[in-house]
């Protein structure tokens, strides 16, 4: 091979190394791009029928849906009371805790709320604790006050914050990464979740809500 025919060659290669290190540059901006927007528009969470509940549960069976050391580590972390106030929810150790994320524009949550109350009411003096975390906007706050009023909620209210619903939710999100609406978690006075329950279906209202209670404030 002659010089010219070595020199081109060479100028070949270079120029091919030089396109494909710019391809694959920018691919991996685009991703890096599409990354931080998925991040940043995440889905707020969304009511959820009786038959999607029970599709949702059906996906979601055998997988972990709870994460115990990062909902350990969220106890300490302050929410805000609609009166501007802050809360944590190791403020209830020591307590059987219901934690139930909901919202006004969730139809299951409405239906659930009376039925929250009423063990709040049986319960409380036993050493029964419930957290109603809602995700409607600040802006919204006279609907969720409304709403308090109406149904006679006599539980604890405050705002769900990204972190404390990251955390509880994470795993349960459908196929547009937005999770589901009502969530109850009922915690035993030793801090450990013993019931997760999505959605407001027959077989988990009241009656089994109540046993899972007592179950819980019976044991040492």
């Amino acid at each position: 091979m002659n010089f010219s025919a070595l020199f081109l060659a060479r100028l070949g290669q270079r120029r091919w190394l030089l396109d494909t290190f710019s391809a694959r540059t920018t691919a991996g901006l685009l991703a890096l791009s599409m990354a931080g927007l998925a991040c940043n528009t995440a889905p707020a969470p969304v009511p959820l029928s009786d038959a999607a509940a029970r599709q949702s549960t059906a996906r979601l069976a055998g997988r972990p849906l709870v994460n115990e050391d990062a909902i350990a580590k969220s106890f300490d972390v302050p929410i805000p009371r609609l009166d501007g106030s802050r809360f944590s929810l190791r403020d209830y150790q020591g307590k059987v805790l219901i934690v139930d994320f909901w919202a006004t524009y969730c139809p299951p949550c409405v239906k659930q709320a009376p039925q929250l109350a009423e063990l709040s009411r049986k319960y409380r003096d036993q050493g029964l604790e419930v957290v109603g975390l809602t995700s409607d906007e600040k802006t919204d706050q006279p609907k969720v006050e409304d709403f308090i009023k109406r149904v006679g909620i006599n539980y604890h209210i405050g705002y769900a914050s990204n972190w404390v619903s990251r955390t509880f939710l994470f795993g349960t999100e459908d196929e547009t990464g937005a999770p589901p609406i009502p969530q109850l978690f009922i915690i035993s006075r030793k801090g450990r979740v013993v019931e997760h329950l999505i959605g407001d279906s027959p077989q988990h209202g009241l009656a089994h809500l109540e046993e899972v209670v007592r179950r819980e404030l019976a044991a040492d």
